[in-house]
């Protein structure tokens, strides 16, 4: 695989990770502790999800353009 592909793979795993774990865990927590973070995770969270869609868009295209491998 080429690093390209392999770096690609690797950051969509860890913003699916930091998703996951905000959805999860950090927003609960901090409402539940009544904490003034809470706005700024739900704006994390919205960041996240839109490099997601980002990298499956650019690994999408890259499948598509046959340079994937």
């Amino acid at each position: 695989m080429k690093n390209i592909n392999y770096d690609l793979i690797k950051l969509l795993h860890i913003k699916l990770d930091v998703v996951w774990r905000l959805e999860k865990f950090y927003i609960k927590d901090a409402n539940e502790a009544k904490c003034h973070s809470v706005p700024a995770l739900e704006k994390m969270l919205e960041e996240e999800k839109k490099h997601v869609k980002m990298l499956q868009d650019e690994i999408k295209g890259r499948i598509k353009a046959d340079v994937w491998d």
